[in-house]
């Protein structure tokens, strides 16, 4: 048997493994309301998943359980020179005699709280009743503290201050008026949406339903890997309009039958843009009742659901 899995069926292991599975959850669900909250009231626009990931495996294998505000897509801190991030880890790591152990919530936003010091323990005490119960209890009372600690750390952070990463060669491409041209939504930081795109006919009535759906995430990296002639010339229409600190900008693609839709910053910078082969030019949109309603110029309408611009529902205007 590996040094590993006697790691996992000794009793400290036991005890912690099944303590953090239990609490993790818990505290999320306990921050997760005041951090929507902080948001909400300094008006960030671009929300941060708080996430718990157990035994998550990294750096050749050492073993964390976390729970972390996912800052992956900001650029990295000018104080630390890594990325921002702000998480509560248990870490443990195996060795042939000891292990390595500690608990700690740290901020690239705070110098008193950057990653400690990894303790030693002898293999032979995860077994002793004495040493656990105190291991454990010290574990307990972080996990006990930890929802006000977070909190406050949040509170701390200038989220305006934070630069969303956008990714140089589509941003360079959009101002060069160009676009992927093939139905997806592109991200302004490099992420692919790829969409599923088909009609079916109705015999019966004469009519074509067309559908969009997400199929797959993908980067503009691995979509090059294969081709790397995607770009597409788009014309943007007049009508362009400023909604929630975004502007909406819509057109045409190269053919006919193309045409998409774009949310960018009020300075110019794609936040996203979704492309459809099948809408012919897009001559028309509002946004009506938190949707963003964009139109065909002949006939086809698109509804957005901002909260989730994955949510696409496509009539025509007969139906």
């Amino acid at each position: 048997m590996d040094d590993l899995e006697n790691v996992k069926k000794s009793q400290f292991y036991t005890e912690l493994n099944s303590l953090l599975r239990e609490q993790f959850s818990e505290i999320k669900q306990c921050i997760t309301p005041e951090y929507e909250q902080i948001l909400k009231e300094k008006e960030f626009q671009h929300p941060l998943p708080i996430i718990c990931q157990f035994e998550y495996a990294s750096w050749g294998g050492n073993k964390q359980w976390r729970l972390e505000l996912d800052f992956d897509e900001y650029q990295w801190s000018n104080e630390t020179v890594k990325p921002h991030f702000l998480n509560a880890l248990v870490y443990l790591s195996v060795g042939k005699e000891s292990i390595g152990f500690k608990y700690q919530l740290c901020s690239s936003f705070n110098t008193m709280l950057q990653p400690s010091e990894i303790e030693k323990i002898d293999i032979k005490l995860l077994n002793d009743a004495d040493f656990v119960s105190k291991k454990i209890k010290e574990v307990e009372q972080f996990l006990e503290d930890l929802p006000q600690y977070f909190i406050q750390e949040i509170e701390k952070i200038n989220f305006n201050e934070l630069e969303y990463m956008l990714h140089h060669k589509i941003q360079e491409k959009w101002k060069q008026g160009y676009l992927p041209g093939f139905d997806c939504i592109v991200m302004g930081e490099g992420d692919f949406i790829i969409g599923s795109v088909y009609s079916i006919y109705d015999p019966n009535n004469g009519e074509t339903k067309q559908y969009w759906s997400p199929l797959c995430d993908t980067t503009l990296e691995s979509i090059e890997k294969y081709d790397d002639d995607i770009w597409t010339e788009v014309d943007i229409f007049h009508g362009a309009f400023e909604y929630q600190n975004q502007k909406f900008v819509f057109g045409d693609g190269g053919m006919g039958n193309e045409g998409y839709v774009a949310s960018t910053a009020l300075t110019g910078e794609l936040n996203w843009a979704i492309f459809f082969t099948f809408s012919n030019p897009i001559n028309k949109a509002e946004v009506v009742d938190g949707h963003l309603i964009c139109y065909g110029d002949t006939g086809t309408i698109i509804d957005i659901d901002l909260s989730n611009i994955t949510k696409i529902k496509v009539t025509q205007q007969n139906d």
